[in-house]
């Protein structure tokens, strides 16, 4: 069921200070043409980052209500922006990544 794939179209933007990134989330909701589908926020201090070995963002999937994305049909697409702290963007450039992508694959998820 395609209906259920949510990040075909991902994006990161980094940030050196958690204030910034939590100004760019703000104006995101803010957005009028922004429909917020979900949520992932692996940044809150509970969110337990073995399971995903160390890395951590805050996810959001999202749509875009446009009169451009009306016209093409993709006003129901589901796209992922990643918000994320420069530390993190380490772990996941370069190897660090391809380490998560073992890792995951591993525990069968």
């Amino acid at each position: 069921d395609v209906s259920c794939l949510l990040d075909c179209c991902r994006q990161s933007i980094y940030f050196e200070r958690g204030e910034d990134l939590l100004a760019a989330l703000d104006v995101i909701k803010r957005d009028a043409a922004v429909r917020v589908a979900r949520v992932n926020n692996r940044l809150a201090l509970d969110y337990d980052s073995r399971a995903t070995a160390g890395y951590r963002d805050l996810a959001l999937n999202l749509r875009l209500d446009t009169r451009d994305t009306r016209e093409l049909c993709l006003e129901s697409h589901v796209a992922e922006v990643q918000l994320l702290l420069l530390p993190f963007a380490h772990v996941k450039a370069g190897k660090g990544h391809d380490r998560y992508v073992f890792w995951r694959n591993l525990q069968g998820t």
